[in-house]
């Protein structure tokens, strides 16, 4: 049995998106996993801004729901992206959450040069 991450990147809530989540998440219930879905529009994700603060051992200095998502990032088997094509890509919101995942790296003993006025 895995635990399995879906993150709806989707601009609508109902849309051809959601309703792709929903069969997988039938079939993966069935199938005797248990799955939890994190919507990007009820959770703002903002993009990375480059302050390292995580490379410092603190949380993030941005407020949005990131801090909230990590530690089920950390504790899920498969983490499932889901997102509507705009313009021949992902969407921004799921872009932003990718970027954010540099969060979830390990402290860096000599992080690169940053703006610490930001992290103190």
């Amino acid at each position: 049995m895995k635990n399995i991450l879906v993150i709806q990147g989707g601009g609508r809530p109902n849309g051809n998106t959601a309703q792709l989540i929903n069969s997988f998440v039938k079939g993966a219930i069935d199938a005797g996993h248990t799955t939890q879905v994190i919507s990007l529009i009820k959770n703002e994700v903002k993009g990375y801004i480059g302050c390292n603060a995580c490379r410092y051992g603190k949380p993030c200095v941005q407020k949005d729901a990131i801090n909230d998502i990590v530690p089920k990032i950390k504790t899920t088997d498969c983490i499932v992206f889901a997102s509507p094509l705009y313009f021949w890509t992902l969407s921004s919101r799921l872009k932003a959450f990718i970027e954010r995942f540099y969060c979830i790296a390990e402290e860096d003993p000599n992080p690169p040069l940053a703006d610490t006025k930001s992290i103190r």
